[in-house]
């Protein structure tokens, strides 16, 4: 080769080296305009099979230490389920309790079941929403309940009691929980649901009473028309509130208990998740937005670290710029929240 040829062939190879060395230190940037958890415009959140989370916290529950935290790293995430073959189907208000104390009357709890098109068979979960709002609002997880089906997933979006005025708070909340999951293992294969293991879901309050019920070895039981283990095989907590001792969302609390931290104490010590993870560790996934303000995020943080130190299989997964309900809105911010249900769905499937 002659050296002009030569010297042009350097220069290419130089140019390609320089390229992938700027690729890579792009891609793994800090996120760091507009404060610790902002997305800047020079380093887009990803989406895909790569997603940010967090750096283990050097900090003890409850305090929160954004600065110590803002170091994000890209770490694979879990594959997408399969897209089903078109939209899901709806089997509305389908009772799954025996008649139960809801205040000065009896009911019977009620979910809905999105059945993904296609022969299956499909992964179940179990979907709790958030609270207090009294029976009926489940409704509000309906276009995210959608979006799991439409992905291959049989949803179970359940209610449960949720104010002690309605007959909930504890442990009435939890038993409706735990009987969902129950009710989903008996009636899966009704709806061409796999005889596999069921994975709890529960954003906000229901990821706090959800937390229990997964955490807990010791399972809630009464009130329910299925019989089986009420425990599920893995959970998810989308912005769940679960440092109930912090001071927090202390309205929503004193509604759910029926009183006030003092005159609550026994109930909020037994409902307390960080009281828990002594028995068989199940897969746990958790997600958060950064900016949230109706749950702080650091409640995430310190559940994460808990169960980091108690050996547990868990993740943590921050969204940039996320707020409180964005994280299970169709959108690219619930992206995040699939991305942990198909992950816990697989760690149920490996751990089983």
């Amino acid at each position: 080769m002659d050296q002009p040829k030569a010297r042009s062939w350097r220069v290419a190879l130089v140019a390609l080296a320089c390229a992938v060395v700027a690729g890579l230190l792009l891609g793994t940037a800090v996120l760091s305009t507009g404060g610790p958890f902002a997305a800047s415009a020079a380093t887009p959140s990803p989406t895909g099979q790569l997603a940010w989370h967090l750096t283990p916290p050097s900090t003890a529950p409850g305090t929160f230490d954004r600065a110590a935290n803002a170091s994000l790293k890209l770490v694979p995430s879990a594959p997408p389920v399969s897209p089903s073959a078109g939209p899901p189907s709806v089997v509305r208000d389908v009772p799954f309790t025996t008649p139960v104390g809801c205040g000065r009357s009896s009911c019977q709890v009620q979910l809905d079941i999105y059945v993904p098109a296609g022969p299956g068979p499909f992964s179940t979960i179990v979907l709790i929403r958030g609270g207090p709002s009294g029976l009926g609002g489940r409704s509000y997880l309906d276009p995210f309940a959608a979006e799991l089906a439409s992905a291959g997933i049989l949803v179970f979006n359940a209610d449960y009691r949720d104010t002690a005025s309605q007959g909930g708070g504890y442990p009435a909340a939890f038993e409706d929980v735990a009987c969902a999951v129950r009710f989903a293992r008996v009636e899966a294969s009704r709806y061409r649901g796999d005889s596999g293991p069921v994975t709890l879901v529960g954003h906000s309050l229901g990821g706090w009473v959800g937390s229990v019920v997964a955490l807990d070895p010791t399972e809630f039981e009464g009130g329910c028309l299925a019989s089986g283990s009420g425990r599920p095989d893995a959970f998810v907590g989308l912005a769940g509130n679960y440092q109930i001792d912090s001071g927090q969302n202390e309205g929503d609390l004193s509604a759910f208990f029926g009183g006030s931290a003092d005159e609550t104490a026994d109930a909020r010590a037994a409902s307390n998740p960080f009281n828990y993870a002594t028995g068989t560790s199940v897969p746990v996934r958790l997600v958060a937005g950064t900016a949230d303000t109706t749950v702080d995020p650091a409640a995430s943080v310190a559940l994460n670290a808990f169960l980091e130190k108690h050996g547990w299989n868990v993740s943590l997964e921050l969204v940039p710029g996320a707020a409180h309900s964005s994280i299970i809105a169709t959108g690219s911010d619930s992206q995040a929240s699939m991305r942990a249900v198909f992950a816990a769905v697989a760690a149920a499937r490996h751990a089983g």
